[in-house]
């Protein structure tokens, strides 16, 4: 008797050591988690496992929590339930030393549970989490600057291990170090696979038990973030979104609450998490204001990190003023704009999504290569920060902004030349402002400047201080730097060869070797085609001429005939003694002859460039296109992609015939010529109600005061038409002509407006109505009724395509209906 109650009371206490020691497990989180282990590196995960209840629902039923200590500071994230049996808390520690803890739960097997842990200094690669830094930036918890460099895959983590792998082989190579991803799958154009795992219990479509979590979607979905957080990609997690078939963007207020705090206990410790609370949260109409408001003020209360928090809009903003929001996550094309933004939320500025570059039909995903990278830098020298994104059609639809997989476009390398510039500034101290319409100054004063010029326009420039300053021409797209020679102190003037030009300048250090000084001269530097022009230098050192149509001269003073019209930009290069080279660009331009129209269309000649006409638009016996007035809208496309001879053009001549069916307009004027790339670099001349025409170069037409009188389009009337635009005149620049089938065209309003050159990077020529990459914004703006004759004059040397009334009256009876 006595040894088997000894037996007894020994199996009782091994018993209770089993139990004991199955109910607590410790690990840590690197990719995946490793056990037994009290040793935790600064900013990562300290996990604590638990077994506990698996009756009734452990998701609604049990409540889990911790509080971590170390010399008075406490931290007290709440656990999550992870399926069969077992509860989790996760926490990551910040400062190095000795941490204890100790459970909180309303069971008492998950009650008062104790311990303790040695936080240990980070391994290479850990900077700890982002935070803001210095008003209207970023850095890492160790005090790296963090300089952001964003992209979209929605739904990547959704696609199965094979395709997740590959987005990730991918990431590895490429520049971004954050990624915008959906917690839940999304339903959209392009997206409609169904993914592996669903976030709840149940069947899909729409029979969830939203009271009871699938931990297997959310194990998946954590392995991710992980995985970015090991190529030091940070996680900008998008909470809720519009785009769904499964019910998750219509659930109530209780649901939407537990599941943030679930996230939050899951994810939060994950030191690259960020939470974007919804991408264009003014499309979800279920949710007012008040919700959002409560969401962060939830993720704010129970995350015991203070994650960065934002959210992403469509066409409203949410108010980023509020003091529960970190950084403006914004998506707009206006990237001028972000001077404003920054003072007027005295937060980081981030253009998470300017349109993606791509090849499908909705405007939101068809900018160019070269216009996204124009916006990165526009952004970034603007002291904001840029997203990208990558729409390529695909027969699969693999689109890396839905799926991931792989990068198709020509962005990313640009983009990391970008942040291989700015990688060495200290941007974090640098001051924008604009210094001319489209150009742009970043600078830290009498340190460094970088100027971004939008349009080849000439800027000015004080730079203070007594010392010299090491002056380079950076191609944003050819992705070169030029050493141009030296500049200052004092006033500085400088004319870019080209549009989307960087220029850095860099005072000299102490006892830092100059540069040599490099002068030339260029005569003639515009004219007729085939243009011969002499260059010439007096240096005495070893030097190039670079023509710029891929010949090159090693002589001081070399002729070169340019057989072809074009802009050119020749540089000459010379290495000193020293070994140490400058360079010097000229621009050189060869017009065309002014009397041949670059553009014409609707004559009984036919049309050049080819034209493709988009939808039922009938053409007459003599070339002239009727549009109709109603729809399904149509437009006119003029050559296969942007007509390279109408960019730079200093002057030119808009005419044409137009017989209006209807003056109802679109937002902004019907559109009768338009090329510009979405807002700049080229021309829209539109329509108004009132039969007003109006001219913009380079910019929209909303706010453009270059009107011609009111009244000269009429309804069932054929008008002729002509403007001239001189940008070599600084008043009394347009001209607006008018006439009929029987009265000449005369004279009737001059008015002053120049915006310079057309930019070059135009858009697609387009007639009667917008070009296709805005297609977005409305189709409404078609021209409602005839047109024909249409024919653009231009020069790039002065005056000459602002054709005199002669020439005008010439075509309008050439062409006459």
């Amino acid at each position: 008797m006595w040894k088997m109650r000894l037996n007894r009371v020994h199996f009782r206490q091994i018993k209770l050591l089993l139990l004991v020691f199955s109910a607590v497990l410790v690990t840590t989180s690197t990719a995946e988690a490793k056990s037994n282990s009290n040793i935790i590196e600064r900013w990562d995960i300290f996990e604590l496992a638990l077994n506990g209840p698996e009756g009734g629902n452990p998701f609604v039923d049990v409540k889990l929590s911790a509080e971590f200590r170390q010399r008075g500071r406490v931290f007290e994230p709440e656990g999550f339930y992870d399926g069969n049996g077992t509860y989790r808390i996760r926490f990551m520690p910040d400062s190095l030393g000795k941490w204890t803890y100790i459970t909180k739960s309303n069971r008492r097997e998950l009650n008062g549970k104790k311990g303790q842990f040695t936080c240990v200094k980070p391994s290479p690669g850990n900077h700890g989490p982002v935070g803001v830094h210095k008003t209207w930036h970023f850095a890492y918890a160790d005090s790296t600057h963090y300089f952001q460099i964003g992209t979209t895959c929605y739904a990547w983590a959704h696609q199965g291990n094979a395709m997740e792998e590959q987005t990730l082989a991918t990431l590895k190579d490429a520049p971004f170090n954050k990624m915008r991803m959906c917690v839940f799958p999304k339903s959209y154009t392009y997206n409609k696979n169904e993914p592996e795992f669903y976030p709840f219990e149940g069947q899909p479509l729409k029979d969830w038990d939203y009271n009871r979590f699938n931990p297997e979607f959310f194990r998946h979905f954590e392995k991710r973030i992980g995985d970015l957080r090991d190529l030091e990609i940070e996680a900008d997690l998008i909470l809720f979104h519009p785009y769904d078939r499964w019910g998750y963007k219509d659930m109530d207020s209780e649901t939407d609450d537990r599941y943030l705090r679930y996230v939050v206990a899951r994810m939060a410790a994950y030191r690259n998490v960020w939470w974007s609370f919804a991408n264009e949260f003014d499309l979800m109409k279920s949710k007012k204001m008040e919700d959002w408001d409560r969401f962060f003020q939830i993720v704010q209360k129970y995350d015991p990190y203070q994650r960065l928090r934002g959210i992403h809009n469509c066409r409203g903003f949410y108010d980023h003023n509020k003091s529960w929001v970190n950084h403006a996550s914004i998506q707009s094309s206006d990237l001028a704009k972000g001077i404003e933004w920054r003072n007027e939320y005295n937060k980081p500025i981030v253009f998470d999504e300017c349109k993606y570059e791509g090849n499908i039909p909705q405007g939101w995903g068809k900018i160019t290569a070269r216009e996204l990278t124009h916006r990165f830098w526009l952004g970034t020298i603007g002291g904001c920060y840029v997203g990208h994104g990558e729409t390529y059609k695909h027969p699969k639809d693999l689109l890396w902004w839905s799926k991931g997989g792989v990068l198709r476009g020509q962005s990313p390398a640009r983009i990391a030349f970008l942040k291989k510039i700015m990688a060495t500034t200290p941007f974090a101290e640098m001051e924008p402002r604009e210094l001319s319409a489209g150009n742009y100054v970043l600078s830290k004063v009498g340190e460094l400047y970088f100027i971004y010029f939008s349009t080849p326009t000439s800027i000015t420039l004080e730079l203070p201080g007594s010392r010299a300053y090491k002056v380079d021409g950076i191609d944003t797209w050819n992705m070169t730097v030029t050493s141009l020679s030296n500049a200052g102190p004092g006033r500085f003037s400088f004319t870019p060869p080209k549009a989307n030009y960087l220029l850095r300048l860099s005072a000299y250090t102490s006892g830092e070797k100059m540069r040599p000084d490099v002068k030339a001269s260029v005569n003639p530097t515009e004219g007729t085609a085939p243009l011969k022009v002499n260059f010439s230098t007096p240096t005495k050192y070893r030097l190039q001429w670079e023509f710029g149509d891929g010949t090159y001269s090693s002589k001081p003073n070399p002729v070169h005939v340019y057989e072809q019209p074009g802009l050119y930009t020749a540089t000459l290069t010379v290495t000193d003694d020293n070994g140490l080279a400058a360079s010097t660009v000229m621009s050189i331009a060869s017009d065309r002859a002014t009397d041949l129209p670059i553009v014409s269309l609707g004559s009984k000649d036919g049309d050049s460039p080819r034209t493709k006409l988009h939808g039922r638009i009938v053409r007459s016996k003599n070339g002239f296109y009727d549009l109709g007035d109603v729809e399904p809208w149509k437009w006119i496309s003029v050559g296969d992609e942007p007509i390279e001879a109408m960019e730079g053009l200093r002057s030119f001549t808009i005419l044409g015939w137009a017989n209006p069916s209807s003056l109802k307009t679109g937002s902004g004027g019907n559109r009768i010529v338009f090329n510009l790339n979405y807002n700049r670099s080229g021309i829209d001349m539109v329509c108004l109600q009132d039969g007003r025409l109006r001219l913009a170069v380079n910019e929209w037409p909303d706010r453009v005061k270059n009107d011609s009188p009111p009244k000269k389009l009429r309804i069932g009337k054929w008008t002729f038409f002509a403007v001239t635009y001189d940008a070599t005149r600084a008043k009394d620049n347009v001209r607006w002509y008018f006439g009929d089938a029987d009265t000449p065209a005369k004279l009737y309003r001059t008015t002053s407006y120049n915006r310079g050159d057309t930019g070059k990077g135009s858009g697609t020529l387009t007639v009667g109505n917008y070009n296709e990459s805005i297609h977005q914004n409305g189709k409404d703006r078609q021209f409602r009724g005839r047109l024909g004759g249409i024919k653009i004059f231009g020069s790039r040397i002065g005056p000459r395509g602002a054709l005199p009334l002669t020439d005008i009256r010439k075509h309008q009876r050439q062409d006459a209906p």
